[in-house]
């Protein structure tokens, strides 16, 4: 039995390297590339030359079918850019593997954020299951952000129950560098998709106090349900971002459908130009 690794990448000549040196023990890596403007498929050459490219969506959810398309062997192993497989990982999956003991194994994820590892909010290693190891006539992915897999009803599932034998998942590197990419570009993504009809509405309700409501409430089971306090100010900031996600999810996605179109910065100009044509037309015929 043989195990391909895919990893999709833009842009990550400071990750790829240190990902790669953690699967060179596979018999095939898969790197699907959205054209990166770095050294990232320079040195993704020097491990494999199975590279292939897609064009860019933003995020990298559309690519990942393509990528599994050019997986060859029986038995993948999906992994991002930003994470490490340690050892403990790689045993226990060829263990999995030559025992035939699951078609789709979920593997736990040691988070990290800012420098250090969390361990509640929902980013524990066992809060954080994904199936990242599978049989691959059993798994297709879906295109939609945060809407990762379609698994067959027939696989058999194993989840690893040791945090050790989990991905080691560098994140962020600060507030600023999550704030840009999901605070900013993943909420327009997501409410565009459902603006679109490609991903159902999380509503939050239609006026101020329901609002206000469903985000005191997020708060509260992310802080205090989920634990957020036990992971000291990032916890208590991060409760806190991940509740406002969904406030600017549904903020964008207000904007959109009130002027009927994904680009509101547009429509909103042609308003202000409005506005601004009247003034000049005020001082002409005066």
């Amino acid at each position: 039995m043989q195990v391909s690794v895919i990893i999709n990448t833009l842009n990550e000549e400071k990750n790829i390297k240190n990902c790669l040196e953690s699967v060179k023990w596979a018999d095939e890596i898969v790197i699907v590339d959205m054209h990166s403007e770095d050294r990232t498929v320079e040195i993704a050459r020097e491990y494999t030359d199975k590279i292939f490219f897609h064009e860019r969506m933003g995020y990298a959810d559309p690519a990942r079918q393509f990528a599994l398309d050019q997986a060859s062997c029986e038995w993948v192993l999906v992994v991002d850019a930003d994470e490490i497989v340690p050892r403990k990982l790689r045993d226990r999956l060829m263990k999995v593997m030559e025992s035939d003991l699951a078609d789709v194994v979920n593997i736990p994820h040691n988070n990290y954020f800012a420098g250090k590892q969390i361990y509640n909010l929902g980013w524990g290693p066992m809060q954080d299951l994904h199936p990242r190891f599978f049989k691959k006539k059993y798994l297709k992915f879906g295109e939609q952000i945060h809407d990762f897999m379609r698994i067959s009803e027939d696989a058999r599932h194993l989840d690893l129950t040791d945090p050790e034998e989990g991905f080691i998942h560098f994140s962020y590197l600060d507030f600023e560098q999550y704030i840009d990419k999901s605070l900013n570009r993943y909420t327009t993504i997501e409410a565009k998709n459902i603006f679109e009809g490609k991903k159902k509405e999380t509503k939050l309700g239609s006026n101020a106090v329901s609002i206000l409501f469903r985000l005191s409430r997020g708060v509260f089971d992310v802080y205090i349900r989920d634990k957020g306090y036990k992971d000291g100010f990032r916890g208590f900031s991060l409760s806190l971002l991940l509740v406002i996600y969904n406030l600017i999810v549904y903020s964008k996605l207000r904007l959109m459908e009130e002027y009927n179109t994904t680009n509101t910065r547009e429509s909103v100009r042609a308003e202000y130009q409005k506005i601004v044509d009247g003034i000049i037309l005020d001082y002409q015929e005066n």
